[in-house]
């Protein structure tokens, strides 16, 4: 791993990372993290130090970024991720008076395109879905029907929800309240907290996963995060579910899912029943309502649906599969 030379560099980048430390989760850490330390390294490679960085030399930064790095393009949304982490180490250098102006203000970030993943299941497709994983007891072995069940109660919060899955697995089982079935996020995306609320029939599942089920999974070896709902980190929680529901899917002949889907899926679904969107944005934690207005944008198929179904001059089909004149 390459290493920053200029001691000036390695002091600042230190220093950024204690103070937002306490200020982030431990996800928004790590990126924070990742993202600053390529940063400080692309100048500390041209000799420049942190505090010496003009808008020339911003502008050459963000047009590395979007050069053929490694073989690959970074994506609209990457490149603004490292801008935005920039912009954020050059404000803590301006907060504690090492430069006097940030240079990354100069910069606008690349306009990304508005979309939501295209492999959001139908509600057809959700309740075969969430069907197939409630019969974990069908499992050929224990170990099977275990991690069946953990699917089975994973993606029932996650659908009931709509929150995140590093949400799901920072929870601790005092977050939840099964009486007035709410969750409290505690750390959620951008470090904010908020209320989730549960269906009734996933407080049950969730009941019953806190009184009998989490014992079982602590005792065969999740103990790493004892204190958490799930017991372990979120890298593991998703592997554990997104690589079996690969698998499930493709047995289902439904388009394959991971963990995020459950949360589109779930907006989708809530605004073709006709939930209000401020609703859905409260339920989904957006802070615009213009994240959850990308909902809004429905599929070719839907409006040929549409126009098949409500045209005047759509022929009618009576019960006998007979067209009526």
């Amino acid at each position: 791993m390459e290493e920053i030379q200029l001691q000036e560099n390695i002091d600042i980048y230190r220093d950024f990372l204690e103070y937002y430390k306490p200020r982030v989760s431990i996800r928004g850490y790590d990126t924070l993290k990742n993202l600053s330390r390529q940063i400080v390294l692309w100048f500390d490679k041209k000799n420049i130090s942190l505090p010496k960085v003009c808008v020339y030399d911003v502008l050459e930064y963000k047009k590395h970024l979007n050069e053929n790095i490694n073989g690959k393009f970074l994506s609209v949304g990457s490149i603004c991720n490292y801008l935005k982490t920039a912009r954020k180490l050059f404000k803590y250098m301006v907060k504690m008076e090492i430069i006097q102006t940030n240079p990354f203000m100069e910069v606008k970030y690349p306009r990304q395109p508005e979309y939501i993943s295209r492999n959001i299941l139908k509600e057809k497709q959700m309740k075969m879905l969430l069907d197939e994983v409630s019969n974990f007891h069908l499992g050929k072995t224990y170990k099977e029907k275990l991690d069946l069940y953990r699917i089975h109660v994973v993606c029932s919060l996650l659908y009931s929800t709509g929150i995140r899955i590093f949400e799901a697995a920072s929870l601790l089982p005092e977050d939840i309240d099964i009486k007035r079935r709410e969750i409290i996020i505690r750390c959620g995306k951008g470090g904010k907290s908020r209320i989730a609320y549960l269906t009734g029939f996933t407080a049950d599942i969730l009941d019953y996963y806190i009184r009998y089920g989490r014992k079982v999974f602590l005792a065969r070896g999740w103990r790493k995060n004892a204190n958490k709902l799930f017991g372990t980190d979120v890298t593991t929680l998703a592997n554990a579910i997104n690589k079996p529901l690969q698998k499930i899917c493709t047995r289902l002949e439904i388009p394959v899912i991971t963990c995020h889907a459950f949360r589109h899926s779930l907006g989708t679904h809530l605004l073709r029943a006709g939930c209000d969107l401020r609703h859905i944005q409260l339920i989904l934690g957006h802070d615009k309502i213009n994240s959850t207005s990308l909902y809004t944008r429905i599929e070719r198929d839907d409006l040929k649906n549409i126009l098949d179904l409500y045209h005047p001059r759509q022929p009618k089909i009576n019960k006998d599969n007979r067209m009526i004149a």
